[in-house]
């Protein structure tokens, strides 16, 4: 299953992403290194974008994120909360997003690596680090807070490459073949340096071309960097257009390329959230399973039938959400009221009949 997206794919994400440019931030959601952020665009309503360690896009689809912030969670809802974004950049033909917001005055960047394993920067308006998802040192470049923001170093500008330069660094690439100076050297990738060859008529396995063949290649390259975006989904494959790679396929086209991504990638997220939730209705039926166990234990040794104490179980099982929702609103008007106002309160009430606030029971009728 796709789970990162290309520099190329990312170029036609950040296009798309223009749209949120003025919306203001409501709220920011993290669960370990996936963030939500949610907004107010005008004209447009709530947006929701999504950054992930290798992606970023707008989804509709925002799991549970729990009620405990982590630190950093926190940091960001601080500053960001009401923040209106000003501008969406990818920078150069790199797999980083600047994003840039102003709030009362003060103006924040949110830089966001989307390789490795990613990161999330935030620093002020002269690129100094406030706070980071976290903190590295490498041989090249150190991000920590206190410090300016370095980039990875990167030898050239994909995309602001001229044709003799282009030229220059297929002629003098050391690898086996065209298809892998493209994707490694050029940074396209190994599906869109395929599409590249079809496209220029160019014989992947090749290592020395025709000075006609690069021509092509140069041509077709720069076609690829502004091409409309019709989306699509082939298989596991998402596209900001189509391919002629891949026109025989069967395809899924979208109106928008962060929909197609958002609708492939949400797959995994909505099955790892139902997994999720099977497990907590799974610790529910065993804790429930618990009380049932319990109570045959209690029953047996009272004489009665097996059969009477399994209809408890399965009736204590059929309403656990209500005794859930009774439990809890007791334990609020606990913290309000004395028992003897809480009795005097429930007198009438249909389902809760009397409270032995000594013992810790309550009897209920259902």
């Amino acid at each position: 299953m796709k789970t990162e997206i290309s520099s190329l794919e990312l170029l036609y994400v950040v296009k798309e992403l223009q749209d949120l440019v003025n919306g203001r931030i409501d709220k920011v959601y993290q669960k370990d290194r996936e963030f939500v952020l949610t907004m107010h665009v005008r004209a447009k309503g709530k947006k929701m974008l999504r950054i992930m360690p290798n992606a970023i896009y707008t989804t509709e689809y925002k799991e549970d994120f729990g009620r405990e912030l982590m630190g950093f969670c926190k940091f960001l809802r601080k500053r960001l909360s009401g923040a209106m974004i000003k501008s969406i950049v990818q920078k150069g033909f790199e797999r980083i997003v600047e994003i840039h917001f102003e709030t009362k005055g003060e103006y924040y960047l949110m830089i966001i690596e989307l390789f490795a394993n990613g990161n999330v920067v935030i620093c002020d308006d002269e690129y100094k680090v406030i706070s980071a998802l976290e903190s590295h040192r490498w041989k090249d470049r150190t991000v920590r807070g206190g410090i300016k923001y370095e980039y990875p170093p990167t030898l050239v500008n994909t995309l602001e490459l001229k044709e003799d330069e282009f030229k220059e660094i297929i002629v003098k690439s050391e690898l086996d073949s065209i298809v892998k100076t493209l994707a490694i050297n050029l940074g396209l990738g190994g599906l869109y340096a395929e599409e590249l060859c079809v496209l220029a008529g160019v014989d992947k396995t090749k290592k020395k071309l025709s000075s006609i063949e690069i021509t092509n290649l140069y041509q077709e390259w720069t076609k690829l960097l502004s091409k409309k975006i019709s989306a699509r989904i082939v298989g596991t494959e998402i596209m900001p257009f189509k391919l002629k790679l891949l026109s025989k396929e069967k395809d899924k086209s979208f109106a928008t390329f962060n929909e197609a991504i958002d609708s492939k990638f949400s797959e995994g997220l909505i099955v790892a959230h139902e997994k999720e939730g099977d497990n907590q209705k799974n610790k529910k039926l065993n804790t429930i399973q618990v009380i049932i166990n319990q109570q045959e234990q209690t029953i047996e040794g009272m004489g009665i039938s097996y059969e009477e104490n399994q209809a408890k179980g399965e009736f204590i099982y059929e309403h656990y959400n209500e005794i859930k929702m009774i439990l809890a609103e007791l334990d609020v008007a606990r913290k309000k009221f004395s028992w003897e106002e809480i009795k005097e309160r429930l007198q009438n009430h249909k389902v809760i009949k009397k409270i032995d606030e000594k013992n810790g029971k309550i009897t209920i009728e259902l």
